[in-house]
């Protein structure tokens, strides 16, 4: 069963999003996620926002890349520079039902 997270930014800088997410990527892949995407909504309640999406096989990968990122310096810097230009407004966590 995937784990899928999606985590929802408001930014009226996308060239910037755009850059970090592709660091973010390339941290959070590092780390055992089986994907980092990155979406705009283009109608709707949240048009304009930015949507990140994460991929993880298992909640035990989920587990083992939180704690990862926790600990990551990297990231921490990353994440505190994000919020200079963008306002994280929302995150859901989805459960994949195999059919």
């Amino acid at each position: 069963m995937a784990i899928v997270q999606f985590t929802r930014f408001k930014s009226d800088k996308p060239e910037e999003m755009i850059k970090t997410a592709k660091e973010a990527k390339a941290i959070f892949e590092k780390h055992g996620a089986e994907f980092l995407r990155l979406s705009r909504f283009h109608t709707g309640t949240w048009a304009g926002e930015f949507l990140i999406s994460t991929r993880y096989s298992s909640w035990e990968v989920y587990g083992k890349v939180q704690e990862a990122l926790a600990k990551d310096e990297a990231f921490a810097k990353l994440y505190a520079h994000t919020a200079t230009f963008a306002e994280l407004t929302g995150r859901n966590i989805a459960v994949g039902i195999d059919l």
